[in-house]
């Protein structure tokens, strides 16, 4: 079993990008995962939020074990036994201020010196509303309490997985967070620490990774003053602090290494030394950042450990590679995406693999499920009428349109977007898929381009423009619908039809590329 643990906003981003991934195929068979946030109710959590919603719908409707089958939504999400979904939990009452946390005005006068000698007024008078502002050592003095939560339904579920599962397997925790915001910087540390505490026997068991994030995004100091108006000026976070926090971090942990104090399997730093500009918002719903392509990075790196953790403890570096084609310096290619125990070659076809798919189902076999012309003459459609158009088999009763609307739904309001984002960082930095296969005319987002179907990879070229594609994945849909075995359900065994179609022509396109290559 995997942890992910979320850690703040940036956190929060990554475990957006590692369902994407997970719906691709390219989980671990059950993710465990939970958001560490005070400010629950900003717009970053609020959306990961409703995609993990979405996420258990798909895998519920399309997950399959057949031999036959697909890889697509088979990663188990364990919510630690929630029924409101996601859970998100904060160290501080959102009514608090911080002083009150520290029970301030109980403290001995020795004590209050100390706790002054940490903290500003300003910092003691701060709201517990929307976080702690990039001010981590407000979160560290708060997460350093973690062991008092013992009895936190949260934890003493999440201490029990832990303590049982290292009696029986290795389990993995991974902590995913900024070093240098608020929340992410001040929960790396306590948590590891808090982790190494749990189990009392196979301790060795337990593996720890941590994925650490460097500025990848920045707002004006105007912009900071404007959005924490008057009082709350002050309390805001400002993109100036940005990069001394994270030389601080960096250089408390090198001190715990070289200390022999380190607590970690292996810990990933990434970030991107151009970092993109982004709207000011002090927290709450407003606070809705883009995807940007370091939250795909970090949640490679989090597969990656997964799958397999490092033998000897080890920090791993990544961000993009410089280049002088591109105005901002910096761009992603394939070969920039940080992996140890997963393959380049095989991630890049799982993902070309689950865009065809997605692609196709958007552009033309979703429409044609739902155009009343084929349940009304399903002959005219060979294959559909083969293994959709007959008793229990049937795709068209509710239940299967049903599970067919989440998989549009998952396709164009969560997936493309986070992709088009993804690839909306600074002008052509981010080279892996060709934006312009779900671009209209005007550059606007969402419209599958099907002559695009056999130009889905970057870069965008047009002798590999044309319908051909198109034609050739319906034969291949034709040849799979004769061979794939029927699931639990017709519309599991849809999408292993169109799965399997995809894959030959991935696998088509990729043999033709070497050709071309050679």
């Amino acid at each position: 079993m995997t942890t992910l643990i979320c850690a703040g906003g940036s956190g929060t981003r990554v475990l957006e990008a590692v369902l994407h991934l997970c719906a691709a195929g390219l989980g671990p068979s059950e993710l465990r995962t939970f958001v560490i946030d005070p400010d629950g109710a900003n717009g970053n959590v609020d959306k990961t939020r409703k995609l993990v919603n979405r996420y258990q719908e798909c895998h519920e409707a399309f997950k399959t074990d057949n031999a036959d089958g697909h890889p697509f939504f088979c990663t188990k999400v364990d919510l630690l036994n929630s029924a409101q979904g996601l859970r998100v939990w904060g160290p501080v009452d959102k009514t608090q201020k911080f002083k009150n946390l520290l029970n301030y005005t109980d403290l001995s006068p020795a004590q209050k010196d100390v706790v002054h000698l940490l903290l500003t007024d300003v910092e003691l008078d701060m709201p517990m509303d929307v976080g702690f502002r990039g001010h981590p050592a407000l979160g560290a003095a708060a997460l350093a309490l973690l062991p008092l939560y013992k009895d936190d339904p949260l934890w003493s579920q999440f201490a029990q997985a832990i303590t049982s599962e290292v009696n029986e397997r290795e389990t993995r925790v991974v902590i995913v967070g900024s070093v240098f915001g608020g929340t992410g910087a001040s929960a790396i540390h306590p948590l590891v620490r808090y982790l190494r505490s749990l189990p009392q026997t196979n301790r060795e068991k337990l593996k720890v990774g941590a994925v650490a994030l460097v500025p990848y995004f920045r707002f004006s100091a105007s912009e900071a003053a404007a959005g924490g108006a008057h009082a709350q000026a002050g309390e805001a976070a400002k993109s100036e602090w940005f990069a001394p926090a994270s030389r601080s971090a960096a250089e408390y942990y090198e001190h715990l290494r070289t200390q022999n104090d380190w607590d970690f399997d292996a810990m990933y730093w990434l970030g991107d030394d151009t970092p993109v500009r982004v709207d000011y918002c002090i927290g709450g719903p407003q606070q809705d950042n883009p995807a940007h392509f370091v939250d795909l990075l970090a949640a490679c790196a989090c597969l990656d450990f997964s799958a397999s953790p490092p033998g000897a403890r080890a920090c791993y570096y990544s961000g993009p590679q410089e280049t002088i084609d591109v105005p901002d310096g910096n761009i992603l290619t394939w070969d920039d995406i940080p992996m140890c125990a997963l393959n380049t070659d095989t991630v890049r076809k799982r993902l070309h693999h689950f865009q065809l798919v997605g692609a196709a189902h958007l552009g033309f076999y979703g429409p044609l499920l739902k155009d009343p012309r084929l349940l009304g003459s399903p002959h005219c459609v060979p294959w559909y009428f083969d293994r959709f158009a007959d008793g229990t088999a049937q795709l068209s009763n509710k239940d299967n349109q049903e599970r067919i609307d989440s998989l549009s739904t998952y396709f164009r309001e969560n997936y493309f977007p986070w992709w088009d984002q993804i690839h909306s960082v600074g002008q052509d930095r981010t080279r892996l898929l060709n934006r312009t296969a779900w671009l209209d005319g005007d550059g606007s987002p969402l419209h599958i381009q099907l002559n695009r179907l056999g130009n889905l990879l970057y870069p965008d070229t047009v002798a590999r423009h044309g319908l051909g594609p198109v034609d050739a994945l319906f034969e291949e849909v034709v040849q799979s619908a004769a061979e794939v075995a029927g699931m639990t359900n017709p519309s599991r065994t849809y999408l292993s039809i169109l799965s399997q179609a995809a894959l030959k022509s991935v696998e088509r396109e990729n043999r033709g590329s070497i050709v071309r290559g050679a």
